[in-house]
């Protein structure tokens, strides 16, 4: 799914008397999970804390038994991550999570978050599948009025010039010049939780779901490389990553690096990355 670090929030320190054996006996059964999973042991770290007293959340603990653990806190630790650089140059990209009617003076509006570049009040935007364009008359940044938005920010959108017959959960806002491109198949790199083979799936992503079919089993995939293992297997089990062709009935707003869930009778069989 696109994760690198984990950090490990072991709570509830305060119940065992902040047991040094205890949290060495957590920290070594969820290292081994996590490796096996395919993350590297540098990329992982574990911090001992108590949500009730705020211990080693933001502040360092005074408890003489927790003495032992020197390391950083939990707010020092998420710090210590990569910051996320959202996609401000990319062009326009904002999935609809639901469409309602305002007030009298906007009836018509739309919310989501805006995945990647920005918007302004007066744009003209297209949505997709559809191929309809609307004008943003106002907008919303969480709640309060604003007249510009960037990626990373959840929005409202209050619009005029479209048919709401033309707007659903799931669709795409972009701009005219920079649509998004609607496709039925694509490739992706996806971790099964349950035994996949070619089957009947539906697609998730986000407010978005298709019925779709993994027409093909490309290759299982070491986890930690990339490198394919074994080529056009004909089923795989739980804990494999394999690159799948998934081909869907009707033709959908998608593009990599997406992450995808795969559903089918009603569980998750896979999650992944579009290629």
């Amino acid at each position: 799914m696109g994760v690198q670090k984990i950090v490990v929030a072991v709570n509830k320190m305060d119940t065992v008397q902040w047991d040094h054996e205890r949290f060495e006996e957590i920290e070594q059964q969820i290292s081994a999970f996590l490796t096996t999973a395919g993350f590297q042991d540098s990329n992982i770290s574990f911090v001992p804390c108590s949500g009730v007293l705020g211990d080693n959340i933001a502040r360092r603990t005074s408890d003489p038994h927790a003495s032992w653990y020197t390391g950083r806190t939990l707010i020092e630790e998420l710090e210590t991550s990569e910051p996320y650089t959202h996609a401000l140059e990319k062009p326009l990209r904002m999935t609809i999570g639901d469409v309602f009617r305002g007030g009298v003076q906007s009836p018509l509006s739309i919310s989501g978050r805006i995945d990647a570049g920005s918007l302004q009040m007066g744009d003209h935007i297209l949505v997709m599948p559809s191929g309809e364009t609307a004008t943003v008359r106002s907008l919303e940044v969480d709640g309060e009025p604003s007249d510009w938005a960037v990626a990373g920010q959840n929005v409202v959108l209050n619009i005029a010039n479209i048919d709401p017959i033309h707007l659903r959960s799931g669709d795409v806002v972009c701009r005219p010049s920079s649509p998004i491109p609607t496709i039925t198949s694509f490739t992706a790199k996806v971790l099964a939780f349950e035994h996949m083979m070619p089957m009947q799936v539906d697609v998730h992503r986000g407010r978005l779901h298709v019925p779709g079919r993994i027409s093909k089993l490309v290759a299982s995939l070491d986890k930690a490389s990339g490198v394919a293992i074994k080529k056009r297997p004909k089923i795989v089990g739980p804990g494999v990553v394999v690159r799948v062709v998934v081909e869907m009935e009707q033709a959908v707003p998608l593009e990599a690096p997406t992450r995808i869930v795969l559903r089918a009778g009603g569980s998750t069989v896979a999650a992944g990355l579009l290629e």
